[in-house]
């Protein structure tokens, strides 16, 4: 079966052919746990920075920009902003309001936790954990034992060793993610994103759509000097952050928050488009001009466009038996901008959606009136409710 030839106004956002593009970088050096061997071979560059990728690799970049001498969140509070448990002991030591959470490496006290908390549903994660993929919804003792037997498995999901689960009150309300951008301590806003998940059988909640918020009015300044309270307690002073924060009845409580730039693969080009400004480019900014950065600090940013990530979501799997109709059918949409479906063309699989990896594609929705986005967005969603499987063209099982 060959690959459908993308249509115009929708594109994939790599190649369709495979290649990759040639690398920006100078040089490509792989860290084996000796910092020794990373500090010499960048003896011979003029570091301005050390920036995180992913949150793998927060540590690393406390540890390298703190002995360069360069701008550092430092090493000191470095577990604090990797490991989900002292994360959440830190807000409480410092208090800052937070949800209910309890560590241990032993099941059969978790379930004693659970029952004397008689919680209706909680989370529990690895310590170390870096995506919806690495999280389990429990609403029974026999879930929480399945999920602390896959947690304490000596590889770990994100290929990191864990000694204990987290488990904590599942949230509800309103789900943020605050991204910001932080230079000697003083923090502005980036983006401010609001997520929509939905509920799915057997998986718990997935992805459904993210959304760029306008700058917060006087209803969600809170949520946001919530935030920065965070990272004022993690240490984060210089750099990106992603805060991941639930809007409750009882006012903002921290999910999670990272050190490095929100993942996710949206494309800056478009958020520059809505907003005028994007975490990446801000991040740039402050490190090659800090006086600049800093005088545009509390500068807010109004949206231009509106724009929705929405995570296609299928309840079907199988594989294509022709054309893609899905791609036809959004591109269609008067904002619909851009898609990737590179994975789901490469494999030329469907699967089941049960986390953000498994989602078939992803599509952009963009446009200057917000109710076309919205429109669009709900066209989507009726597909994948009531068309699922013409939507990938993939027969009854």
């Amino acid at each position: 079966m060959s690959r459908p030839v993308y249509p115009e106004g929708i594109r994939a956002m790599t190649p369709v052919d495979g290649t990759a593009p040639e690398s920006p970088y100078a040089a490509n050096l792989v860290f084996d746990g000796n910092l020794g061997t990373i500090l010499r071979a960048l003896a011979g560059y003029s570091v301005l920075g050390v920036i995180p990728g992913m949150e793998l690799g927060v540590p690393l970049a406390d540890s390298l920009s703190e002995s360069m001498g360069l701008p550092t969140n430092g090493t000191g509070g470095s577990p604090a902003r990797r490991n989900k448990f002292l994360m959440q002991c830190a807000l409480r030591h410092a208090g800052i309001p937070t949800k209910e959470f309890f560590c241990t490496s032993h099941g059969k006290k978790l379930l004693a936790w659970y029952r004397s908390r008689k919680f209706r549903e909680i989370v529990i994660k690895p310590m170390k954990s870096s995506g919806t993929g690495e999280v389990r919804f429990c609403s029974s003792e026999e879930e929480i034992e399945t999920a602390v037997r896959a947690f304490l498995d000596p590889a770990g999901l994100s290929g990191e060793e864990n000694s204990g689960v987290l488990a904590e009150e599942r949230l509800t309300g309103t789900e943020f993610a605050v991204n910001t951008v932080s230079w000697d301590g003083k923090h502005r806003l980036a983006e401010l994103w609001q997520y929509r998940k939905v509920n799915v059988e057997g998986a718990g909640n997935v992805y459904d759509c993210t959304r760029l918020h306008d700058w917060p009015d006087g209803n969600l300044m809170p949520l946001i000097r919530y935030a920065f309270s965070v990272l004022d307690t993690l240490g984060i002073r210089y750099g990106a952050a992603h805060t991941e924060i639930m809007l409750t009845e009882q006012g903002p409580l921290l999910i999670t928050s990272g050190a490095r730039i929100m993942g996710g693969m949206i494309p800056p080009d478009l958020i520059m488009q809505c907003a005028g400004q994007s975490q990446i480019d801000l991040t740039v900014d402050a490190y090659l001009d800090p006086e600049r950065f800093l005088r545009k600090i509390g500068t807010p940013y109004k949206l231009r466009r509106h724009l929705i990530r929405k995570h296609l979501i299928s309840g079907c799997e199988g594989t294509p038996s022709g054309e893609i109709s899905a791609i036809d059918h959004l591109a269609e949409l008067p904002s619909c901008i851009r898609g990737d479906f590179v994975r789901l063309i490469d494999d030329w699989y469907v699967s089941r959606t049960v986390d953000t990896v498994s989602s078939p594609a992803k599509v952009f929705l963009m446009h200057e009136d917000p109710n076309v986005v919205l429109s669009d967005y709900l066209v989507i969603r009726q597909y994948e409710q009531n068309h699922e499987r013409a939507l990938y063209n993939v027969g009854d099982a």
